[in-house]
């Protein structure tokens, strides 16, 4: 009798097989989408998905917000993202908000990648990769407005103004943007706005075409609706809310679940994780949790005793290993197979927020915490 493969292929593609899962509620992703396009007052949106769309994939994210009609770009950072967006079948704009590097040019106007020109001598070979592929290359032209990352600076312009003449047969330009070096800070914001609006001004007056002016990310599209112009960046706003005073109209979509694998009852003085990492002082119920640094699970949460979900109720982190993790559950009512919720809703409607966590231990946004977790976390599309 033959081996019963497909009943095999069925597990393998089962949530239950993993050690942990990201559940990524889409349904909420376009709720979020509407009410931050609401908020633009007729801006454009352009989504960024970085970072693998901060840990959620980009491709699945990306063919999501494909459904939305007012979507007509979308961002990425790198060459190698645009790439593989085409790959996935977006057939949007895409625009590289990185430099690209000289062998990547061609690749990326072969692909129709809006590639960002923030430096004096990008397009001479820029223009030559579209000449040798009979295509126009697409820009969008960066000013640095004080972040002093990347982009032109006031005082480059006139030769830069100079060179797109030169070569503006073999370009296409459909937008110039910058960048809030301090989204929060507001006197800070109006001199870089005010920096970036005489930019934009001296191009056109000169005649390079201006189609499109967006500065604003996130942060400063909750903040400061004033710098909407044509269109605002969002990247954590498309998943989560802000962590202070949040405005209510945007609900995390995301996730993170494991699974007890152990439960021990622990007595005062037994160490716990490598080194002896924590020393009970009582005793402790321990539940061991399948996923560990090597799935991406920030270890200055344990230095905190981050709360986690189980069994709708509040457990602690303890020690963490690269695979395993140790959660104080006593008086929680658990067992072997229970699932654990480190951040997002759990089986029960229970909320634990991302953004919360992250507070803990000083990071800006929850997308650092899914943004860091491992191709190990299997991520499921609800």
């Amino acid at each position: 009798m033959g081996l019963q493969i497909l009943p095999v292929q069925r597990c393998f593609m089962h949530k239950f097989m993993n050690n942990s899962y990201m559940e990524i509620d889409t349904g909420i992703l376009l709720e979020n989408v509407r009410a931050i396009l609401k908020s633009l007052d007729g801006a454009a949106l352009i989504p960024v998905l970085k970072d693998d769309a901060y840990g959620l994939g980009m491709a699945a994210i990306a063919a999501v917000l494909c459904t939305v009609p007012e979507i007509r770009c979308f961002a990425v950072s790198h060459v190698s993202e645009g790439l593989d967006l085409r790959r996935s079948g977006v057939d949007r704009e895409l625009l590289i908000m990185s430099a690209a590097l000289p062998f990547q040019l061609e690749a990326a106007v072969e692909a129709d990648l809006t590639l960002t020109c923030a430096r004096l001598d990008f397009l001479p070979a820029l223009a030559e990769a579209a000449k040798k592929l009979g295509k126009q290359a697409r820009i969008q032209i960066k000013i640095d407005a004080g972040l002093h990352r990347i982009g032109l600076e006031p005082n480059e312009l006139d030769a830069f103004i100079e060179e797109y003449h030169q070569y503006q047969d073999h370009l296409e330009v459909t937008g110039v943007y910058s960048h809030f070096s301090d989204a929060e800070n507001a006197e800070l914001d109006a001199q870089q706005f005010q920096l970036f609006e005489e930019a934009s001004k001296k191009l056109r007056a000169a005649g390079v075409p201006i189609p499109l002016r967006h500065m604003s990310n996130s942060a400063a599209a909750e903040l400061f609706p004033q710098y909407h112009l044509d269109a605002v960046r969002i990247g954590r706003r498309l998943f989560m809310d802000r962590t202070e005073d949040p405005l209510y109209d945007v609900r995390e979509v995301a996730s993170w679940r494991s699974f007890i694998t152990n439960l021990k009852l622990r007595h005062p003085g037994d160490q716990l994780g490598y080194s002896g990492a924590v020393t009970l002082k009582k005793d402790t119920l321990v539940a061991t949790v399948g996923v560990g640094y090597g799935d991406g699970l920030n270890q200055d949460l344990f230095k905190v005793r981050a709360p986690v979900l189980v069994c709708g109720r509040r457990g602690h982190l303890l020690a963490c290993c690269m695979d395993q993790c140790m959660v104080d559950v006593t008086d929680l009512d658990c067992r072997v197979g229970d699932e654990v919720t480190f951040f997002g809703y759990d089986g029960l409607g229970n909320f634990l927020s991302s953004q919360s966590q992250a507070a803990l231990v000083n990071h800006d946004e929850g997308c650092g915490l899914t943004s860091a977790l491992s191709p190990r976390v299997k991520r499921i599309y609800k």
